[in-house]
């Protein structure tokens, strides 16, 4: 899939990074998505999955593509599952600050002290935890092979 991408949505930018190089944070290429690890990792084994077209819905989607593309969620789901051992997985897929569809997958920990909040009460927390390019691609690497 090689569909032009808008020149001011972020995340198709970074699908354009990713169509040009390398980035330490690429997981995996799905066949309708890239698997990143995420920027930070206040949680550990936080990942993005972005949809290869600048879709702003999941309803926008055919169904055969909306079954593909949560197969691929439910994948990279299970390796994060299988490499973090986490207590329990949140999902988040709003789109309002960027209205291009992915998900963010947060592994959450038995061992967190405000374990039930929801993960977007940390955000303020986020950018003391950002992903140096050497973690991410260690972690990629440790979520690659659990696929």
């Amino acid at each position: 899939m090689t569909a032009s991408l808008p020149n001011d949505c972020p995340l198709c930018q970074r699908i354009h990074r990713l169509r040009e190089g390398s980035d330490p944070a690429l997981i995996h290429e799905f066949p309708h998505s890239y698997w990143l690890v995420g920027e930070h990792q206040f949680f550990h084994g936080y990942t993005l999955l972005l949809h290869k077209a600048h879709v702003r819905e999941l309803h926008d989607l055919s169904p055969e593509v909306s079954q593909a593309f949560y197969n691929e969620l439910m994948i990279a789901s299970r390796a994060v599952v299988a490499v973090c051992s986490p207590w329990k997985m949140n999902y988040s897929s709003f789109g309002n600050q960027v209205p291009h569809l992915h998900w963010h997958l947060m592994p959450r920990y038995a061992d967190e002290p405000d374990r039930l909040r929801p993960p977007w009460d940390f955000s303020s927390q986020f950018a003391a935890h950002l992903t140096l390019p050497e973690e991410a691609a260690a972690l990629a690497s440790r979520l690659r092979a659990a696929l």
